[in-house]
C-alpha cells in the first residue's frame, strides 16, 4: 500500500508499506520526502504501537533535475508484529518552512506463516555413512532464463559423535558467484532437521542463497568451504585436529528470453509481475507539479526491474526517485519497486491517465505477458498565472554568429617538430664550449713576448731563466692558454696539436721546454744557440698554428632561439572553405537553422581545428533545438580558443552546474605554459654555456631554478592540454536512466538529460560506466554517448 501526500510548493511525501506480510517477516515502511533546493525538510513519524520498531536507516541526497537542485530524504523503518492481525500505521508529516504535507495512513495485514517444506538438499544430498561430517551443495534449477531465480543450497550434515565433540562452531565460507545478483534466504525455522544414513543420524544445517544471472552464458559457482576442528582426546586441554571440506563446484546455464513473440517495448523484466499506478490529484493545477508513482510487484529480481514507459500528452513527466522493497523471507524472492515521476500539467480540465503497459517474460509459462494498470483520470484546475503571449517564430531573436572564417587554430607548440628540435639543440652550445674547455678570446698579439724571445736569440749570451720565461710567455700568448697549463708532462705538445701544429714541431717544442727547465736550475749560462733555437722554433709554431676563432657563445643560442620561434609561431590561413562558410551564415540569417548546422558541421569535419566552424555549428544547433550539437560545438570551439569571450557567454546556457563541473574549460592555453617551459629550458642551457666559457662564475642556483621552472611549466602544459582534449568526457546523446549495472533490467540511479557531460570510467561490451559531477556513477549504453572531443 502506498500513501501519497499533497503537493504544496513542490514539497512531496510518499510512504510505502506492504499490504500483507507473514508473521516471521519484518514490515518495512519506506518514507521518501522530496523538495526543491538544498534545505532538508523535517519529518515527524507517528507512533507504531503495537508494532515494535526493529530497525531504522536514513539517507539524504541532493541531485540536479532540469538544472535545479532537489533534496531527497529517504527513511526506512523496520517493524515487527507479535501476533497476526490488521495494523494501521499513522500518517507521516513533513515540514519545510511554512509548508506542511501529510501522508495517508497505511494498513498492513499480518498473517501466520504456513509450514515450509524442508530444503531439497536434505533429501537429495548423497551421504557417506562412514563419515562423521558430510558437506554438499545443490543448485535448483541449473538452467534458467536471464533474470530468473535459481536457488543455491549448501548442507552441512553432522552426526551425533561429531556434534558432541565440537568445541566451537565450524567456519563456513560461501562462494562468490560472478555475473549474478544474490539474496541470502532465511534459515529453516525451528530446530535443525535430521536425516538417517545407515546406522548414523545426522543433523542438517542448510545455507540458502537466491541467484539471478545478469547475462546469458554458463557460469561456474566455486565450491563452498567448511573448516572445523575436533579434539584428539576427551581432555579439556587436548590438542585439536583441523579439517577442511569442500562442496561440489556447480554450474548454472542462463539463456536469453526467446525472440519469438517478444513485444517491442520489452525492457528485460523477468518474473510474475503486476503493475499499478497512482497519482495525487488534490489541488492539481496547471504548472504545479504532482507526483505519479507506478509500482511493479511480484516474484523476480526486484532490484533490476526496469522503469516503465509513461506517456502523458497533457503534461511533462520527469523521472524521479526509485524505491525497492525486497522480501526474501520465503524460498522465492519477491517484492515491489516504486517508480516516481514529477508530472507538471500543461492543460486544465479532466485529463485521462491512460493504462501503462509493462511487458515481462514469465519463466514459468515461458511466454511474454503484459501487465496493465487500470485506467484513471485527473481533474486539473486552471493555473494561477496567465500564459504569456508567444511571439511569432520569425521575430524571436537568435544568437549571433561569427561572420568570417579565420584560419584554423595552429596545433599546440609542444606537438610540433620545431619545438622539440629547438629543445634538443639547446644543449649544443654548452657542449661545444665544454669540449674546447672555454672559448678562446681574440686578444691583441703581445709584441713584448715574441720580441723579447727574438732579442735573446740575437744576443751573444743569456741566462736559461730569461730564455725559458720568454719562450713560455710567447707560446702561451700565441695559443691563448694559461702558463700554469704547461706544468703537466706533455701538456705543451697536446695544446700545440690542438692548435694545428705538426707532431714533429710539437714534440720538439716540448723537448726544448724540458731542456730549458733543467738548465734553469743550474748555474751555467745558456748558449746563444739555445736562444736562437727557441726563437726559430716559436716562429715555426706561429706559422703552423690555426688563427684564433671567437666563438659567439652568447649570440649563437639567441639566434637559434629567434629563428626557431619565428618558424614555430608562423601562422597561415587557408581560404578553401570560405565560400561554404558564407553560404552557411546566409542560411542561418534566413532562419534555416537545421540546414546551417549541417553545413557548419561539414566544414568543422573538414578542418577539425577551425574554431569558427565549431562555434557556429553550436550556435545553429542551439537555435534548431539540438542541445547535444550545441554542447559539442561550443565546447570544441572553446577548447581551441580558451579565451574566447563569446564562447564563455554561451556556456552558461548549457545544462549542468554553473561552474561547468567536470566539463569546465581552463582560462589558459597550453601554448603559454609550453612556451614558458621552452624559454626556461633554453635559459638554463645558455647559462651553462656561459659557465663553460667562464669557469669562475657560479651559476648553479640559476641553472637549477631554470630547470625546475622548465619541468613545472612542461607538466602544467601537459595537464592543460589533457583537459583541453577531454579524452574521457562524453555528451549524453539521448536522455534516460543511469543504471546501477550494465543491463537494461538494472535499476536506475537517477535520470540523465540530453546534453549532460559525463566522464567515461570503463567500457564493458555495449555499456560504459560513467561518473557525474555529483559523484554519482552508473552505466549507460554506448549509443547514448557522444565523445566530447
Amino acid at each position: 500500500m502506498i500513501g501519497l501526500g499533497a503537493v504544496l510548493a513542490q514539497l512531496t511525501i510518499a510512504v510505502s508499506a506492504p499490504d500483507t506480510v507473514l508473521l516471521s517477516a519484518p514490515i518495512r515502511v519506506h518514507l521518501v520526502v522530496e523538495a526543491p533546493g538544498r534545505t532538508v525538510p523535517r519529518t515527524i513519524t507517528p507512533t507504531f504501537y503495537p508494532l515494535a520498531r526493529a530497525g531504522f536507516t536514513q539517507s539524504t541526497l541532493v541531485a540536479y533535475r532540469l538544472s535545479r537542485p532537489w533534496v531527497t530524504v529517504d527513511q526506512l523503518f523496520e517493524l515487527r508484529a507479535t501476533r497476526p492481525g490488521t495494523y494501521t500505521i499513522g500518517a507521516f508529516e513533513a515540514r519545510l518552512g511554512s509548508e506542511v504535507v501529510r501522508s495517508r495512513p497505511a494498513r498492513v495485514v499480518v498473517r501466520s506463516a504456513p509450514p515450509r517444506p524442508p530444503p531439497a538438499i536434505i533429501a537429495r544430498a548423497p551421504l557417506d555413512s562412514t563419515a562423521g561430517v558430510n558437506f554438499h551443495a545443490l543448485l535448483l534449477p541449473d538452467t534458467v532464463y536471464v533474470g530468473q531465480q535459481t536457488t543455491y543450497q549448501v548442507g552441512v550434515f553432522l552426526d551425533d559423535d561429531v556434534r558432541l565433540r565440537l568445541r566451537r562452531n565450524p567456519e563456513f565460507v560461501p562462494p562468490e558467484p560472478r555475473a549474478m545478483m544474490s539474496y541470502d534466504l532465511p534459515t529453516i525455522p525451528g530446530g535443525a532437521p535430521e536425516r538417517t544414513a545407515g546406522s548414523r543420524r545426522y543433523e542438517a544445517h542448510v545455507f540458502q542463497r537466491a541467484l539471478f544471472p545478469l547475462a546469458a552464458g554458463r557460469f561456474v559457482i566455486p565450491p563452498a568451504r567448511l573448516g572445523y576442528s575436533l579434539p584428539l582426546t576427551p581432555g579439556f586441554f587436548s590438542r585439536a585436529e583441523n579439517f577442511t571440506l569442500y562442496a561440489e563446484s556447480l554450474a548454472v546455464v542462463a539463456v536469453e528470453p526467446p525472440p519469438a513473440g517478444r513485444p517491442g517495448d520489452f525492457a528485460g523484466a523477468v518474473g510474475e509481475l503486476t503493475v499499478s499506478a497512482r497519482a495525487e490529484s488534490t489541488d492539481a493545477r496547471v504548472g504545479d507539479p504532482l507526483l505519479l508513482t507506478v509500482r511493479v510487484a511480484g516474484t523476480g529480481n526486484v532490484k533490476l526491474f526496469p522503469r516503465p514507459a509513461v506517456s502523458l500528452p497533457w503534461a511533462t513527466a520527469v523521472p524521479a526517485a526509485e524505491r525497492v522493497h525486497v522480501d526474501s523471507s520465503t524460498i522465492v524472492v519477491r517484492g515491489s519497486k516504486d517508480f516516481d515521476w514529477i508530472v507538471t500539467p500543461q492543460q486544465a480540465g479532466r485529463v485521462p491517465l491512460a493504462p501503462i503497459r509493462y511487458p515481462y517474460f514469465n519463466p514459468f509459462t515461458e511466454r511474454y505477458e503484459v501487465a496493465i494498470t487500470a485506467p484513471d483520470s485527473l481533474e486539473i484546475a486552471a493555473g494561477a498565472l496567465a500564459q504569456a503571449e508567444t511571439a511569432p517564430a520569425d521575430t524571436v531573436p537568435v544568437l549571433s554568429l561569427r561572420a568570417v572564417l579565420r584560419a584554423p587554430v595552429p596545433a599546440p607548440y609542444h606537438t610540433r617538430a620545431t619545438f622539440w628540435m629547438l629543445a634538443l639543440l639547446a644543449p649544443l652550445p654548452a657542449a661545444v664550449i665544454a669540449a674546447v674547455r672555454r672559448p678562446r678570446v681574440a686578444a691583441p698579439r703581445s709584441v713584448a713576448a715574441s720580441a723579447t724571445l727574438r732579442a735573446l736569440g740575437r744576443a751573444k749570451q743569456s741566462t736559461p731563466v730569461d730564455v725559458r720565461r720568454a719562450y713560455v710567455r710567447a707560446l702561451t700568448e700565441r695559443l691563448g692558454i694559461a702558463s700554469r697549463t704547461l706544468a703537466s708532462e706533455g701538456e705543451l705538445a697536446h695544446q700545440l696539436r690542438l692548435a694545428g701544429v705538426t707532431a714533429a714541431t710539437a714534440h720538439e717544442a716540448e723537448d726544448l721546454l724540458h731542456e730549458l727547465d733543467r738548465a734553469s736550475y743550474s748555474s751555467a749560462r745558456a748558449h746563444a744557440a739555445v736562444a736562437r733555437r727557441a726563437a726559430a722554433l716559436f716562429e715555426r709554431v706561429d706559422r703552423e698554428s690555426r688563427p684564433v676563432t671567437i666563438l659567439p657563445a652568447r649570440g649563437l643560442p639567441l639566434a637559434i632561439l629567434v629563428l626557431s620561434l619565428a618558424s614555430a609561431l608562423s601562422l597561415g590561413a587557408g581560404t578553401d572553405a570560405a565560400s561554404r562558410f558564407a553560404d552557411a551564415v546566409a542560411e542561418y540569417g534566413q532562419r534555416r537553422f537545421a540546414q546551417a548546422s549541417v553545413q557548419f558541421l561539414a566544414i568543422a569535419h573538414a578542418e577539425p581545428r577551425s574554431s569558427d566552424a565549431w562555434a557556429n555549428y553550436g550556435t545553429a544547433s542551439w537555435a534548431s533545438g539540438d542541445t547535444v550539437g550545441a554542447v559539442l560545438g561550443w565546447h570544441r570551439a572553446l577548447r581551441l580558443e580558451p579565451l574566447a569571450a563569446d564562447m564563455r557567454e554561451r556556456m552558461v546556457l548549457l545544462p549542468g552546474p554553473d561552474d561547468g563541473g567536470m566539463g569546465a574549460v581552463p582560462l589558459v592555453s597550453a601554448n603559454a605554459a609550453a612556451l614558458a617551459a621552452l624559454v626556461s629550458w633554453l635559459a638554463a642551457w645558455m647559462i651553462l654555456a656561459w659557465r663553460a666559457a667562464r669557469p669562475a662564475i657560479r651559476v648553479l642556483p640559476a641553472v637549477a631554478l631554470a630547470l625546475v621552472s622548465a619541468v613545472g611549466f612542461a607538466l602544467a602544459a601537459e595537464q592543460i592540454d589533457e583537459r583541453m582534449r577531454a579524452r574521457s568526457l562524453d555528451v549524453v546523446r539521448e536522455g534516460g536512466p543511469l543504471r546501477t549495472l550494465p543491463a537494461l533490467s538494472a535499476p536506475g540511479v537517477l535520470p540523465l538529460g540530453r546534453g549532460e557531460i559525463v566522464r567515461a570510467l570503463e567500457q564493458r561490451g555495449h555499456w560504459t560506466r560513467v561518473a557525474l559531477d555529483d559523484s554519482h556513477e552508473g552505466w549507460l549504453e554506448n549509443d547514448r554517448l557522444l565523445a566530447l572531443q
